[in-house]
């Protein structure tokens, strides 16, 4: 399954006495755990077991720290055994910025491209741009847009840091991914000779982010021609069609042409944010807008290119235009009349394990964030794209979906397994009692979804009560969490809840 995020953290857990564990699910039934029968499972575990499978790598992790930083001879063993078996360099540094640098030269290398070449316009990817060594940032940013490498939690590269054992088994995972994903590119299917441009949006720290790219869909390169440095421009309207940002203010370009080839299936990516600021200085919180953005290729004479393969529109909203309660949370009642439609539809889809409906209705940006227990955790729950929710009941691989209360044990399983435990546990849509924007459950776990997730609408189904010999104990909760996006409500999260000591 392609695109997953899957993000463990270190579990620490002390313990020391005998903990007897009831697990009210399917089987209803007292487990105790040992203290020490508790393992401590790191982070990059899962990325060490997929590499494992494809490379004799243990004598490169075999009793290593995975939190120690890696030695020059481990490095060097680890890319001869891995994605290149006649390198030779030793790097002095095993730094972040150098050791990136070298897996995105190796992958260049491996694919048939010139790193210094490959289109690119610096992004506002990490807030620690300015700490990376200058002879070091190209191939950073492209390591970024081929996901070799996206950086540390909060927008962070920490260039500086040294490279752990942890993380070099997700840089070469990534790595070699890459490689055999840029030399499978001939068997992607090309569309009739045309460009697209295309474009999505994040709101994010009282800014809108935009990310676009121009894709070219001829069979033949491409030599594309932009009469200045600018190469596109950004124009964002309010309600009234009145301009309140335009890239280009106060901007200044080289006036050189500026020449660059696009190969079949190749994309040029852009990336601009806007601090929500209008023309008057005033900083807007509220409202629905309109970005335009136009890829400024010139022509000759004898050449044409539509305006809507060099154009792409996104509307989004900022703030939120419903009545909220004491908490900034959008009104039960508001709420039911909003999702309440759309709700439904999703509940019977995932009933009936319709994994194409399902995806209709997962956001094409976020994707949807699975939670096991209540508390949503952007470390430890695993994320689901919109395109990788449609083979979601046929991918028969196991993944990691966080651990398990009580015993602190990791959640493996496949996705049909996740969802007979984790999912569709009972039968909600006849049984359970609905809430919109209300929590009907509360355990002992802390209830977070609402910080979380932005301006979201939560719908509960909640069974009170399954078994009366348990006396309310085996109750079990299903959520499904919505986020607006460019005027509709996509799926962003499904929180399982449960009755836990």
């Amino acid at each position: 399954m392609k695109n997953k995020l899957i993000r463990n953290t270190i579990l620490t857990i002390s313990l020391s006495s005998l903990l007897a564990v009831p697990t009210y699910a399917q089987d209803i039934r007292a487990v105790p755990i040992l203290a020490q029968d508790i393992d401590v499972v790191h982070w990059s575990e899962t990325y060490l077991e997929q590499l494992s499978k494809k490379f004799e790598v243990d004598e490169i992790f075999k009793g290593k720290n995975l939190n120690d930083s890696i030695s020059v001879g481990d490095f060097k063993k680890v890319i001869k055994l891995t994605i290149d078996k006649d390198y030779e360099n030793t790097r002095e540094s095993m730094s972040r910025e150098t050791i990136v640098y070298e897996l995105t030269k190796i992958w260049a290398e491996k694919t048939g491209k010139d790193l210094d070449k490959i289109p690119i316009i610096k992004m506002l990817i990490y807030s620690d741009t300015s700490d990376i060594d200058i002879r070091y940032q190209n191939g950073i940013y492209v390591a970024y847009m081929y996901n070799i490498a996206k950086g540390k939690e909060g927008r962070i590269f920490d260039p500086k840091t040294n490279v752990t054992y942890g993380e070099l088994a997700v840089l070469i995972n990534n790595t070699s991914k890459a490689i055999e994903k840029e030399l499978n590119l001939d068997a992607q299917p090309i569309a009739e000779g045309r460009y697209e441009t295309k474009g999505n949006y994040e709101l994010q720290d009282d800014k809108v982010i935009f990310n676009f790219e121009l894709m070219s869909h001829y069979t033949e390169a491409q030599e594309l021609m932009f009469g200045s440095g600018q190469q596109f421009e950004l124009t964002i309207t309010d309600e009234d069609g009145e301009e309140v940002y335009r890239f280009s203010d106060g901007k200044f370009f080289t006036m050189a042409l500026v020449s660059k080839t696009l190969n079949p299936g190749e994309v040029i990516k852009w990336q601009d944010e806007w601090d929500m600021t209008n023309k008057d200085g005033e900083k807007l919180t509220t409202g629905n807008y309109k970005a335009q953005i136009n890829v400024m290729v010139i022509t000759g004479e004898d050449e044409e290119i539509e305006e809507e393969q060099l154009t792409t529109v996104m509307n989004f909203t900022l703030g939120s235009d419903y009545e909220l309660n004491e908490e900034g949370i959008i009104k039960s009642e508001v709420a039911k009349e909003v999702i309440e439609k759309t709700a439904d539809e999703l509940i019977n889809a995932i009933k009936d394990k319709d994994a194409e409906e399902i995806a209709d209705y997962v956001h094409p940006v976020k994707g949807v964030r699975f939670t096991p227990y209540t508390t949503v955790s952007t470390d430890n729950d695993l994320v689901i794209s919109k395109e990788d929710m449609v083979n979601f009941f046929a991918d028969e691989s196991s993944y990691i979906w966080g651990y398990y209360d009580g015993s602190g044990e990791e959640i493996k399983l496949t996705p049909s397994q996740y969802y007979e435990k984790f999912i569709y546990t009972e039968d909600f849509i006849n049984e359970a009692e609905i809430g919109y924007n209300e929590v009907l459950s509360k355990g002992n776990m802390v209830e977070n979804q609402f910080d979380v997730y932005e301006n979201a609408i939560v719908v509960e189904y909640h069974i009170p009560e399954i078994n009366p010999e348990f006396e309310g104990l085996d109750w079990q909760s299903l959520r499904l969490v919505f986020e607006e996006h460019e005027g509709n409500w996509k799926l962003v999260g499904i929180i399982h809840n449960q009755w836990t000591i």
